[in-house]
């Protein structure tokens, strides 16, 4: 089954969640885990490209490279950046819910420290 990924377009380029660097592309994909009940919370998240963060990143090196390279998309290499695309966004995983820093990080910010 084929998931769809939207890649989105923006003036400034995306920030890198992880590291706060300029990143080189920002997608929403598919996301989403079980409920307390075990019931299936289904959604979209977005996720950036990023030179630093996904270098070792399955199916990412390439699609850097091509961003080092090019720049960005220009409509006569649409079919190339369209397979190296889609090679990076198969391989797109969001880590799962780290629910104890999430509760770590609602208390940081009842107390101020966020």
């Amino acid at each position: 089954m084929k998931r769809r990924i939207d890649v989105m377009t923006t003036q400034e380029p995306p920030l890198c969640p992880r590291c706060g660097a300029e990143g080189l592309l920002w997608a929403r994909v598919p996301h989403g885990w079980a409920n307390a009940a075990g019931g299936a919370v289904e959604g979209r998240t977005g996720v950036v490209l990023c030179a630093g963060c996904d270098a070792d990143a399955p199916g990412a090196a390439p699609l850097i490279t091509w961003f080092h390279v090019h720049g960005q998309a220009q409509e006569q290499d649409s079919e190339e950046f369209a397979r190296l695309l889609v090679a990076w966004a198969e391989q797109v995983a969001v880590p799962p819910l780290d629910e104890q820093r999430l509760d770590t990080e609602i208390e940081m910010w009842r107390r101020g420290d966020l």
